[in-house]
């Protein structure tokens, strides 16, 4: 038995999924615990897993509040980032998962699973005392935005992050971009044809599959008519005309939907007839018996509704979304609109449109199979037992001004310890 560590930080779908693949460890005779979120208590003590906070849920909730105002476009105002992680104490936060880690070490025995972009603990923890780290990505804009978001790590919130690496006796980060993608292993959780859709991961990373994390099930409403799904995720990072637009959509077609949200701040005051608003609900219940779902492109609603053969329209804007957007559009398997076209009528036009469609459960039957599969959390499982008793100082790699003095036998040699290290 081995320990495993899970860090993950953000909303639903990046934390349920790692809540999933924690659950397969235990159930191969793991001690599992979850650095997350205070939030998912509930969520991680169902799955019979330990969790160790790593803020409260008022703290969270002031987070999501917070952040929304800057993540649609960060780089609209840097500075306002790094006054937003100071203001949410998320330097020092980092500091504590870093001892966190430290102190449930053991090793030959401990293994950490952190999510990609924000496992930065994990990693210093790796540099510091050998902790074997695989990162996993949830969604491909972890990839697609690596350099931007570096540029922001570095000459933005370069000051924070300096003052915690020394303070571990570190040396600050000076290229994010490649440090970021060092872990010897890297897990992505979509499948291949999501993957080859849009831009790649990069080569060395491992192709797991969809991890449904959402598996909370429960009583469906005996619906004379099917809704329509309404859904923005649980975060806050969402468009102010969201839910009115989807909402008007619904109702110009003559369509009931059943509007999940649960931060009603969001949606408008009053909600069109034959609208119902409700604060949660049991996705992987209600996905499989709704008409259609119209989300916000977050990758967990659209890996559910895949998994459910489910039709969906998105309203994609913001971070991950317009990308998640463009890979089903290009698949064949959802409609989409960005921001700049949102409209009552346009939405609507589209909603009408998917729902006539004759030839989508041909199209989407094997990527609803794939998708339903259990294959990406059993994948994802094997790859962190296989990093059991694989300790090993993480080293930084080499700087890309350095590398460009590097002779080209200072190169060939570098590549074979590169090889050698990935154990090929």
């Amino acid at each position: 038995m081995a320990t495993m560590l899970l860090s993950t930080h953000g909303t639903n779908g990046d934390v349920l999924p790692f809540i999933r693949i924690g659950r397969e460890l235990a159930e191969r005779g793991h001690e599992v615990t979850v650095l997350t979120h205070s939030w998912f208590a509930d969520r991680i003590a169902a799955a019979g897993l330990r969790h160790l906070p790593i803020d409260t849920d008022e703290g969270y909730d002031r987070h999501l509040d917070d952040a929304r105002r800057y993540m649609l476009d960060p780089l609209k105002d840097p500075d306002g980032v790094l006054r937003l992680y100071r203001r949410n104490g998320l330097f020092e936060l980092l500091a504590e998962e870093v001892r966190m880690i430290e102190a449930h070490y053991r090793p030959g025995e401990t293994v950490v699973v952190a999510r990609h972009t924000s496992g930065i603990a994990a990693l210093m923890a790796a540099e510091m005392h050998g902790v074997p780290v695989a990162l996993a990505s949830v969604t491909p804009h972890q990839y697609v935005s690596l350099p931007v978001l570096a540029d922001l790590f570095r000459r933005v919130l370069g000051e924070g992050y300096d003052e915690v690496y020394r303070s571990f006796g570190l040396r600050p980060v000076r290229d994010w971009a490649a440090y970021l993608n060092n872990a010897p292993v890297q897990l992505v959780l979509w499948p291949e044809w999501f993957d080859a859709a849009g831009q790649r991961a990069p080569a060395n990373a491992v192709r797991c599959g969809f991890v449904l994390g959402d598996t909370a099930e429960g009583p469906v409403p005996d619906w004379a008519e099917p809704p329509v799904l309404i859904t923005g995720g649980t975060g806050q990072v969402l468009h102010d005309r969201f839910y009115e637009v989807a909402a008007a959509a619904c109702q110009r077609i003559g369509r009931r939907a059943l509007l999940v949200n649960r931060h009603p701040a969001f949606q408008p005051e009053s909600l069109p007839d034959g609208v119902e608003w409700l604060p949660s609900a049991p996705f992987a219940s209600f996905m499989p018996r709704v008409a259609a779902v119209v989300h916000h492109g977050g990758i967990g609603t659209l890996a559910r509704a895949l998994s459910s053969s489910t039709r969906q329209v998105l309203l994609a804007h913001g971070v991950d979304r317009p990308d998640n957007a463009e890979r089903l559009d290009r698949a064949g398997v959802a409609e989409w609109l960005p921001v700049s076209h949102w409209d009552e009528e346009r939405a609507a036009a589209l909603l009408a449109r998917t729902l006539a469609d004759d030839g989508y459960h041909e199209r989407i039957a094997p990527l609803a199979a794939d998708a339903a599969s259990e294959d990406g959390v059993r994948i994802a499982a094997d790859h962190a037992e296989a990093l059991i008793g694989a300790d090993e100082i993480l080293r930084r790699p080499v700087p890309r001004e350095r590398l460009a003095r590097l002779t080209p036998e200072q190169k060939v040699r570098l590549a074979a310890l590169a090889r050698a290290r990935r154990g090929g």
